[in-house]
């Protein structure tokens, strides 16, 4: 097996077994804030990512004085505490890497009413509610058209309430924040444990530990995709790579529609999954905002650019599931930015050889 720092070689066939999945991603970088400004213990983080690293990192850096705000790559940490600073007053710059700078942006103003477009990023919204009740000023966050992946606001709103932050919410993409709040959430909490982490796993088809049935992720909507012939990527776009894995080696065709998204994550994921299921010998082809799959019985295997997409080189492993001959991904050591422990849970699986 070559090297994880350059390319994983991934030998061919079905698993089986089961895994426990690190903590939600998600709701960990809203539970570390909350712990953080209420000055308690922050929570218990199961497989702590590089994403969730940033958060803790830069917002201890904000809350000591510090100028330079280094938040690697995770779009979260800059979106949520682009706010809080602008709230807080604090003076500094924050240092990316990879992709993130090209990613959209909100510069923060300090003004009464926030008016965000519902096809950005969800990340601004939550961003606004975490920051706004700190705020000497009472304010009020409206979406303007359809709310693009708004369960991730729902994970949002679940924290503040248990952080004793009161918001009002008139009807959906409608929120008033009055100011002057301070968070007291309990500390120590155990986070629940990720379903978009999950996905890849459930899309090989074996068992999953750690996950909440009754979870707010929107991402849980996985279990109900996986079989689907249609669907919509708008409220799950982290989801898409995995389910577009199993699609390729599931006989039908296969519609990923509402996928422009996708072309500002840490790749152009639209066209770096794509290419992905192309090149082990798939059948996937773009269609505007559509990825279109057509599943084969048997993919060939070959060699998988990760574009240094961690849900990339994640998804290859789904697709060596499907495959007669090795898959090799590159740069496969991207997995920390959201799943450190990924490839030693994957080689704990049996692999069913045919």
């Amino acid at each position: 097996m070559l090297s994880e720092q350059k390319s994983r070689t991934i030998l061919p066939g079905a698993r089986c077994g089961r895994v426990i999945v690190p903590s939600s991603k998600s709701i960990a970088h809203r539970e570390l804030i909350a712990a953080i400004l209420s000055g308690v213990e922050e929570p218990v983080i199961r497989g702590e990512s590089k994403d969730t690293e940033a958060t803790r990192r830069c917002l201890k850096a904000m809350m000591s004085g510090g100028h330079e705000w280094h938040c690697g790559e995770s779009g979260s940490t800059l979106r949520f505490l682009t706010s809080i600073a602008g709230v807080m007053g604090w003076k500094g710059r924050f240092v990316c890497e990879g992709r993130l700078a090209e990613r959209p942006q909100m510069p923060f103003e300090k003004k009464s009413k926030y008016v965000i477009p519902g096809n950005v990023s969800s990340q601004f919204v939550s961003g606004l509610l975490m920051a706004l009740p700190l705020a000497d000023w009472d304010s009020e966050i409206v979406v303007d058209g359809k709310f693009e992946s708004s369960a991730y606001v729902d994970l949002t709103e679940s924290v503040l309430k248990d952080a004793g932050i009161v918001i009002e919410k008139p009807c959906a993409g409608h929120w008033l924040v009055r100011g002057g709040q301070r968070y007291a959430i309990a500390g120590g909490r155990e986070v629940e444990g990720d379903w978009s982490q999950a996905a890849f796993f459930l899309a090989m088809g074996v068992n999953v530990e750690g996950l909440k049935a009754d979870s707010q992720q929107g991402d849980r909507a996985v279990v109900e995709l996986l079989d689907a012939p249609v669907v919509d990527a708008s409220p799950v776009p982290d989801l898409i790579p995995a389910l577009a894995a199993h699609a390729a080696f599931r006989l039908g065709t296969t519609r990923f529609i509402n996928c422009g998204r996708l072309r500002i994550k840490e790749s152009d994921r639209l066209e770096s999954t794509a290419a992905m299921i192309n090149a082990v010998g798939g059948n996937a082809s773009i269609d505007g905002d559509t990825l279109v799959v057509d599943g084969v019985e048997r993919l060939r295997g070959g060699e998988v650019d990760a574009k240094g997409d961690h849900r990339i080189a994640m998804s290859a492993a789904v697709l060596a599931c499907g495959a007669s001959g090795p898959v090799t991904v590159n740069d496969a050591s991207v997995v920390a930015k959201s799943y450190p422990g990924f490839w030693r849970d994957f080689e704990s699986l049996e692999r069913i050889e045919k």
